[in-house]
């Protein structure tokens, strides 16, 4: 049942299951703070995407990260993390390398132009981050994030037994 996140979330059509309001209500409000971050990186042309990874390098990447490694860390990664990864490099915003280790490997990393384009946005996103969630006391917003965390857990150990099932086929194959 598709629905419009336009619509107050108030108004989900009345369902017998719990757990189909509770989704629609996630969603409406995921892409409700997705839309107020992409504002902020707008003004500072970027995309989240764009953003997520420069966040990833700048962390994680100290001494680069091949595209696997940064997809593995993405969250809804873009599938062509190789075009995204060349357009950041012609903005001077990241440099890619063979691995001196593994020739086949291209290595990321960011520059440090694309450092101080995190450092300046950083401080926006935290800005508009907590402007979102202000309504909410410390404890409510604590509340959020156990429920959160307590809905992810079923889903986290479903993609591991995925993943371990996956590698368990491909081993069996060779």
């Amino acid at each position: 049942m598709e629905r419009s996140l336009e619509s107050n979330p108030e108004e989900v059509e009345p369902s017998n299951n719990p757990a189909e309001v509770a989704l629609a209500k996630v969603e409406w409000v995921a892409e409700r703070l997705r839309r107020e971050i992409h504002l902020v990186l707008r003004a500072r042309g970027m995309t989240l995407t764009q953003y997520n990874v420069l966040r990833t390098l700048y962390r994680d990447g100290m001494n680069g990260l091949t595209c696997s490694e940064l997809g593995a860390r993405l969250v809804g990664t873009d599938p062509d993390i190789t075009r995204l990864l060349d357009r950041l490099a012609l903005h001077r915003l990241v440099r890619r390398q063979r691995d001196a280790r593994d020739r086949r490997a291209v290595l990321t990393e960011i520059t440090e132009e694309g450092r101080r384009l995190v450092d300046s946005v950083i401080p926006m996103l935290d800005q508009r981050i907590r402007g979102l969630f202000e309504h909410m006391t410390p404890e409510r917003l604590q509340l959020l994030i156990d429920l959160l965390d307590e809905a992810i857990e079923p889903i986290s150990r479903h993609d591991r037994a995925r993943q371990t099932g996956a590698q368990s086929a491909a081993t069996r194959a060779s």
